[in-house]
């Protein structure tokens, strides 16, 4: 039986089970940043878990608009990268 989006926890509950650490969300968005251009940003998780951070920045549109201005901070753009992969639900491999 496959699990439907919303039967899969987001990264934030897999963080607040214990079942990942802060510093891998950090990781996420630091490798995003540093090479935004690649079409897939597919990483595995702890537990045979899969992010697409890519898809995860699309999947929270503020993220993109963000990314895409010129006017905002690294810092603040590092924020809205570590938001769209706490929101998004990671698939499993």
């Amino acid at each position: 039986m496959s699990e439907t989006a919303a039967s899969r926890p987001t990264v934030l509950e897999l963080l607040d089970r214990g079942l990942l650490r802060p510093e891998a969300v950090a990781r996420l968005a630091d490798n995003y940043l540093a090479a935004p251009g690649l079409r897939t940003h597919a990483h595995t998780l702890s537990l045979g878990l899969v992010l697409d951070v890519a898809a995860a920045i699309q999947a929270y549109p503020l993220a993109g608009a963000i990314l895409a201005s010129a006017l905002v901070s690294p810092r603040v753009k590092r924020s809205a990268v570590g938001t769209a992969i706490l929101l998004a639900r990671p698939q499993k491999v």
